[in-house]
């Protein structure tokens, strides 16, 4: 009986525990790293890009809390879908989510290690970024407990990094000249720089992944996303505006390391060393954040046969360590080899199309279902649309290629598993 008893996962996360989860996966290698390219394409209306970045990710962060309130089941828009609009909707969404995000934690161990080897010229950035991804394995392999213990410290310490940053660059800040012509690049700039930022809040509904073991998920979930969100969105904006107005667009496109640039500029040893601290400890953080979220999603898809069945075995506590370590896996890969760049944009279609399909869901809900009005996911399923078709058709055509590959290969399964059957009876 034990045997074939679905593995559940056990509520240890509170409100707090909550917030710094999503704001652990949201802040880290946007702002420290996607601003830059992110000026170069749109030049100052970057500002605007993150704005419609911020509401669009807000809109899928109410749908996500709304169906995570009502499906309490980890797995996030994969068992929504399931659910809501059928298994090969929701397969589709876990098959993306997966696609984007194990790519993900290695982006943002690449960012890491690009700010190791601009502040230690001597380590090359792709060791430390394998180092890295390598770490953040083993942390969350150990347990959640440990892994959100280090993400609660290190997010009060990477608010504090941001705003110092703000409060030290502010007084050199020249709008007037920096934010002029404000859109080089017309809509179109707007448009796909919104697309590469909206990779910075790609964690903004980490919350409801994990949602098994959330504590009174009904009520913190919601709150916490919204908490999550709203204070990235300040952050992000109070520190665009600052390098921005120091640095003006052409110079803050061409640096790898934008923050430190802008606090070299000023003149602010102290400055270059808080951002260089906190660009280290936030990207960590994210990536941290990042490959627990992802894992569950791979938990749950193990759990539904969707993957091998190995990576739902629980360990110690309730953990899922080897969907961890599948994830991390991946990660290391992407950290050793990939370009960050290109990494990104493929991280930022497979999420734009999960949340299309986590907008598609939340609109099945019945209205005493519903805490928000039914125009947020509205809105949310519109954006999501409008920024994955603003994508280069080159990387439209990977990303959709990225989609067929996983339905095939569900297909294949199903049709052995359906001949297996069959030749049993």
């Amino acid at each position: 009986m034990g045997e074939n008893k679905e593995p559940v996962l056990k509520p240890q996360l509170n409100f707090f525990d909550a917030i710094a989860t999503g704001l652990a996966a949201i802040l880290g290698a946007g702002i420290f790293a996607v601003i830059a390219p992110a000026a170069g394409i749109a030049g100052p209306a970057l500002l605007v890009s993150l704005l419609i970045a911020a509401f669009v990710a807000f809109c899928n962060a109410i749908s996500s809390a709304q169906m995570a309130a009502v499906l309490p089941r980890t797995g996030g828009t994969y068992e929504f879908g399931r659910k809501l609009l059928g298994e090969w909707w929701g397969y589709s969404a876990g098959w993306m989510f997966l696609a984007a995000n194990t790519v993900g934690p290695g982006v943002i161990a690449l960012a890491f290690g690009g700010y190791v080897n601009a502040v230690w010229g001597i380590v090359p950035a792709r060791i430390a970024a394998v180092i890295a991804a390598l770490v953040m394995t083993f942390i969350n392999a150990v347990g959640i407990r440990r892994s959100v213990r280090i993400t609660d410290v290190v997010v009060i310490l990477s608010i504090l990094s941001l705003l110092a940053f703000v409060v030290i660059g502010l007084p050199q800040v020249h709008l007037s000249s920096n934010l002029t012509p404000f859109a080089p690049s017309g809509i179109g700039g707007i448009l796909r720089a919104t697309t590469l930022l909206f990779f910075a809040y790609t964690g903004y509904s980490r919350i409801a992944t994990l949602v098994e073991e959330v504590h009174n998920p009904r009520h913190t979930i919601p709150r916490a996303t919204v908490a999550a969100l709203g204070t990235a969105t300040t952050l992000y904006i109070l520190v665009a505006i600052t390098a921005l107005g120091v640095l003006g667009a052409p110079a803050l496109s061409k640096t790898t390391s934008p923050l430190e640039a802008t606090m070299m500029a000023v003149g602010s040893g102290i400055g270059i060393a808080i951002i260089a601290a906190g660009a280290l400890l936030t990207t960590f953080n994210e990536g941290l954040s990042d490959l627990l979220g992802v894992s569950r999603v791979a938990f749950a898809m193990s759990r539904q046969s969707d993957l091998p069945r190995n990576f739902s075995k629980l360990g110690a506590d309730q953990n899922p360590w080897r969907s961890v370590l599948l994830v991390g896996v991946v990660a290391i890969i992407v950290a050793a080899f990939a370009p960050f760049e290109d990494a990104v944009v493929i991280s930022s279609f497979g999420t734009l199309l999960y949340y299309t399909i986590a907008n598609l869901s939340a609109l099945r809900l019945k209205k005493d279902q519903r805490t928000f009005p039914r125009a947020l996911s509205v809105a949310g399923l519109i954006g999501c649309l409008a920024l994955a078709f603003s994508l280069a058709p080159i990387e439209l055509v990977i990303g959709i290629a990225i989609l067929l590959v996983g339905l095939s290969l569900r297909f294949l399964r199903l049709r052995l598993t359906h001949r297996d059957e069959m030749s049993r009876t």
